[in-house]
C-alpha cells in the first residue's frame, strides 16, 4: 500500500487499504484513516468523512493534529460534519493524553549473560507491541532487547516521537527501567551502563538519580536534527560508535540518507548502508534476516 500511495498509484493503495480495514477490525483506527486518506486523494472527500465518522461512532479516535494537518485530508476542512468529528475526537484525545505514562517491553534472553542491550523504538504512529516481531530474533541471538513506547499521542493506539524533549524522556525512563530491573540481566545493565549522555526524567519532567542515556537529536525550527547528530558524530567516533541504515531504492527521502552515512563517514563513524531495490518507506520483507549482520557489525564483531 504505501509503496503504491508513494508512487500516486491510489486507486491501487486503496484496495489494499479496504482490504486491510475488512481484515484487522482491531486495527481500524488506523485502516479507517488510510481509508478516508485514499478516499480523498482518489477525488471522493464525502464517502471519506463518513469512513471516518462511521469508525468514530464505534469507539475510535484520532488527534486533532491529525485530522487537521494531513493534507491528504484537507479536502475535508470545509465539510459539514468535519468540525463535529474533529470536536467528538478533542475529548478522547485530552482523555488518552492525561492518563499516557511511558512503558517498555522487555525480550530477555536465555542465560546469565552479560548480554548487550538493543534498544528498538517503534515508527511514527506505532507501538511497541507493533514492533516486537520484528526483533525477537536479537533476543534468540543473545541480546537483550527493550522497545520503549512513546507518551504522545496523535490517534489511538498511535504512538509518536515527535516532540523531542517529551521523547527524550520517555527513553530515558525506558533505558533506566531496564537497568532498575534487570531486563536482561546484569550483562544488560552493564552494556547500558557503558553508554555516555544524560539522567534520567519522569514523564513530568523532573529529574531523577539514574544512569544515563545518549542525548537524542532534537528538530528545532531552522534546524534540522540530522544537522544536530552530525555535529555529534566526531565524539561519537572517538568513542567507537559504529552504525547500519537500512533503506528503500524508492524511499522518498533515500538521497538525504545517502548523504547522512557519508557525513558519518566522513566524521569517522564506521557505518554500513543497505539499499534495498525496489523497496520505499516500508520495512522490507525479511528484515528478521537482515538483522544478525547488522548487530554483528554494530557491535564490532
Amino acid at each position: 500500500m504505501f509503496r503504491a500511495y508513494g508512487e500516486g498509484r491510489y486507486g491501487e493503495a486503496l484496495e489494499v487499504a479496504r482490504e486491510a480495514w475488512g481484515h484487522f477490525p482491531e486495527k481500524e483506527t488506523r485502516t479507517a484513516y488510510w481509508v478516508a486518506c485514499l478516499l480523498c486523494r482518489v477525488g471522493n472527500p464525502d464517502q471519506a468523512l463518513r469512513v471516518l465518522q462511521g469508525a468514530r461512532a464505534r469507539g475510535h479516535w484520532w488527534g486533532e493534529a491529525l485530522l487537521r494537518g494531513d493534507p491528504d485530508l484537507e479536502p475535508l476542512g470545509g465539510r459539514p460534519g468535519f468540525t463535529a468529528l474533529v470536536e467528538g475526537c478533542r475529548e478522547a484525545e485530552r482523555r488518552a493524553k492525561a492518563s499516557a505514562r511511558p512503558a517498555v517491553l522487555v525480550l530477555r534472553p536465555k542465560g546469565a549473560g552479560p548480554h548487550p542491550l538493543l534498544l528498538a523504538f517503534h515508527a511514527r504512529g506505532g507501538s511497541a507491541e507493533e514492533c516486537t516481531p520484528y526483533f525477537q530474533p536479537a533476543q534468540a541471538l543473545g541480546w537483550a532487547v527493550a522497545l520503549p513506547q512513546g507518551t504522545q499521542l496523535h490517534g489511538e493506539g498511535m504512538y509518536t516521537w515527535d516532540d523531542p524533549d517529551q521523547a527524550e524522556r520517555g527513553a530515558a525512563w525506558a533505558y533506566n527501567h531496564v537497568l532498575r530491573t534487570g531486563g536482561g540481566g546484569k550483562g544488560a545493565s552493564r552494556a547500558c551502563r557503558g553508554l555516555p549522555g544524560r539522567g534520567a526524567r519522569d514523564p513530568a519532567g523532573s529529574r531523577r538519580d539514574a544512569d544515563p542515556l545518549p542525548r537524542l537529536p532534537r528538530h528545532r525550527p531552522g534546524r534540522r536534527w540530522l544537522e544536530e547528530a552530525l555535529g555529534a558524530a566526531p565524539g561519537a567516533a572517538r568513542r567507537g560508535a559504529r552504525g547500519w541504515i537500512l533503506t528503500g531504492e524508492k524511499d522518498f527521502r533515500m538521497e538525504r540518507v545517502r548523504d547522512f552515512r557519508n557525513q558519518l563517514v566522513r566524521s569517522g563513524v564506521s557505518c554500513e548502508l543497505e539499499v534495498v531495490p525496489g523497496l520505499g518507506h516500508e520495512v522490507p520483507e525479511g528484515f528478521q534476516g537482515r538483522l544478525a549482520p547488522a548487530l554483528e557489525f554494530g557491535a564490532g564483531r
